[in-house]
């Protein structure tokens, strides 16, 4: 387990690159989405503001049309004249910029045609407290969970702990993802009003095999192939993992089930297909050079400056990502295959 210290956690590529290639992502919140707009139509704060709290938001194009149904449900409750709070949380290092230019200036903005709402930003992470006591009426996080808070260790066999052949590694990862969700789920307990809710949708963990296994594995052999190159050293090469796991049913319960939450209630929690974007496309177009390069560039928006994160001082990192990410697209290319990794989706209310 020691091959040097993991790297911090990264925020997605900025300069809205993963506004553009977060595709997946956006399938990913569709199977949430009515759960939050039920949840948004059932809330009766007895505040003259409404809080919506958007957890892990980014570079924003993906919380746009979750905020706009969210805050539609709640205006049929109290009519269009009451103030609404939007606060967008993420990284200090989190590509803001993006995400107020497009509400400011794009047409899908959750402003457009609505008015008394009112966007902030918190460049904070979410595993510890982020707002006031009783703020939050309405709490939404999507593809952010799998992200833990830091590398619990190194992992020089695999570009992800999980898929480690080190059980000691896999346990790390699975001790970080329970801290790190128990944590999550105090900070709302205090910020959440009663009776408020809170949906998360995440990547899961498959009874049988943990899913993403083959693309996850595809972007860790480029990176190899990119090290065998003479582009980055065998040693920074060990200090390369992605922050990030599915957790399961049996683990998103567990904090409920031991006693360690209070004044929260599990009530719903379910495990899901992920959708593939990019392979119903190739479906239709046949075109595999197409896919690997949609592919490729989620990854390299999503999992890039993580790994990235942990190459040498002074190394020319977008000249190494541009490297990988062909060498990935090219994998891609050659071996067309669907993505096979799961969803969980979380529904947790504040008790009375």
């Amino acid at each position: 387990m020691s091959a040097g210290a993991p790297a911090a956690t990264a925020a997605m590529q900025g300069g809205g690159f993963y506004n553009r290639h977060s595709g997946l992502q956006a399938a990913n919140l569709g199977s949430a989405l009515p759960l939050l707009v039920a949840a948004a139509g059932e809330v009766a704060s007895d505040s003259t503001t409404i809080g919506i709290a958007d957890y892990g938001a980014s570079q924003g194009r993906n919380s746009m049309a979750p905020m706009g149904a969210a805050i539609d449900a709640v205006r049929a409750r109290t009519g269009p004249e009451c103030p609404i709070i939007v606060s967008h949380i993420d990284l200090p290092s989190n590509d803001f910029a993006s995400l107020f230019t497009l509400l400011d200036e794009d047409p899908i903005s959750y402003l457009a045609g609505r008015a008394e709402v009112y966007p902030v930003a918190i460049g904070r992470s979410h595993y510890g407290p982020v707002l006031p006591r009783g703020s939050v009426d309405l709490g939404w996080s999507s593809n952010a969970l799998h992200w833990m808070s830091r590398n619990p260790c190194a992992v020089p066999d695999h570009g992800w702990g999980v898929f480690s052949a080190d059980a000691a590694v896999r346990n790390a990862v699975d001790a970080q993802l329970d801290a790190d969700w128990t944590n999550f789920l105090r900070a709302r307990s205090h910020e959440l009003r009663r009776g408020g809710r809170l949906i998360c949708q995440f990547m899961g963990r498959g009874e049988d095999s943990h899913g993403f296994e083959w693309m996850a594995g595809a972007f860790w052999q480029s990176w190899v192939d990119v090290a065998d190159a003479g582009l980055v050293t065998h040693a920074e090469l060990a200090r390369i993992s992605a922050p990030s796991a599915g957790r399961s049913v049996a683990q998103i319960e567990a904090p409920f089930r031991d006693g360690r939450i209070s004044g929260l209630k599990l009530v719903d929690a379910a495990l899901v297909p992920t959708p593939d974007p990019y392979f119903d496309l190739y479906e239709q177009s046949g075109d595999a050079v197409q896919l690997g390069q949609m592919w490729a560039n989620m990854m390299r928006a999503a999992n890039g400056p993580s790994f990235a994160a942990a190459l040498d001082a002074g190394r020319d990192r977008a000249h190494v990502l541009d490297a990988v990410t062909e060498r990935l697209a090219a994998r891609i290319a050659a071996d067309p295959q669907r993505n096979r990794s799961y969803n969980v989706i979380v529904v947790v209310e504040a008790a009375g």
